[in-house]
């Protein structure tokens, strides 16, 4: 950076425990250890994690587990960054929780995500404005927490159903409520590594090909599903608002890149819009393939972000 040049506020990097699914099944495997690795391979400062996948009853949490985590925290100089929960509208057989049921299954959630030191949580929502109201009473009690709802694939920020919630949003007015981006929604082509995994379990050159021509076609994710179950069978197949950022990826290749995913026009929109939240990476290749390591593709993403991120300073 020259002296007469402007300091560009930048994105922090960090990282969620759902990257490393995979691992988390391996012998040996403890929430504190995960923790401590993060931090010893600078994948940090953010931390997120999943409730219901890290911690043993949540949202019935001890006080002595929240305290060891704020502890191990402040060790490693990790930073808590966002809690991912859970609204499971459909846990009674026959029937969908009601609003208040719904809030009432999330408040607890909230309240362990604000006492383990998470200023953002995010989940699904019931998209009526009687229970964003509601919602915001619940982070308002429990210290001004931030709700950030996930746009992910196959939504975008112009989709239906996300400007509909923005309205509501605006309608409300409370900086409590925000988005939470997923780079999945920026995807530009099939990930190659999904595309080798399923040529690798067998699916056929013509199977795959259907798969690619039906993710690009213009249509919505249940068309999607839809006309590949039905043709799959013949070919053999048996921004302002922004308060956390999912930096969603499937591999890096050999050149240090995420050859499905346009990495810098994205960092270049967060930067531009003046955003200073967490990337928190989510590698999601662990879903059809455990041939790498969740570890090595967090620390590729990251040396791929430190330089993207360092070029706009430079």
């Amino acid at each position: 950076m020259t002296a007469t040049s402007t300091a560009v506020a930048l994105p922090k990097l960090g990282t969620t425990l759902f990257s490393f699914t995979l691992e988390m099944r391996q012998p040996g495997y403890t929430l504190e250890g995960m923790i401590d690795k993060v931090a010893e391979l600078g994948l940090g400062p953010g931390l997120e994690m999943v409730g219901f996948q890290s911690l043993r009853g949540f949202p019935r949490v001890s006080a002595e587990v929240i305290s060891a985590f704020r502890d191990q925290c402040e060790r490693t100089g990790l930073e808590p960054s966002a809690m991912s929960m859970n609204l499971d509208l459909g846990i009674h057989r026959g029937r969908l929780l009601d609003e208040d049921e719904a809030l009432d299954y999330l408040e607890p959630q909230i309240a362990v995500a604000r006492a383990m030191g998470f200023p953002v949580c995010k989940a699904s929502v019931v998209p009526t404005r009687s229970f964003l109201e509601g919602l915001v009473r619940i982070l308002e009690k429990h210290g001004d927490l931030k709700f950030g709802y996930e746009v992910h694939s196959p939504m975008a920020v112009d989709s239906p159903d996300v400007l509909r919630l923005r309205e509501l949003y605006d309608a409300i007015d409370s900086p409590l409520l925000g988005f939470t981006p997923d780079f999945s929604a920026s995807m530009h082509s099939v990930p190659p590594s999904l595309i080798a995994a399923h040529q690798e379990s067998g699916m056929s050159r013509e199977l795959t090909e259907l798969a690619i021509e039906v993710w690009n076609s213009d249509t919505t994710m249940p068309q999607k599903f839809g006309r590949f179950a039905e043709e799959a069978p013949a070919l053999g197949a048996t921004p302002d608002r922004v308060v956390h950022v999912h930096a969603k990826f499937y591999g890096i290749d050999e050149n240090g890149d995420e050859p499905s995913i346009d990495n810098a026009a994205i960092l270049n929109v967060l930067v531009d819009s003046g955003y200073t939240g967490y990337l928190s990476s989510e590698w999601e290749g662990h879903a059809y393939t455990d041939a790498v390591s969740g570890w090595d593709m967090v620390a590729g993403q990251h040396m791929l972000f430190r330089g993207l991120l360092g070029a706009r300073v430079s």
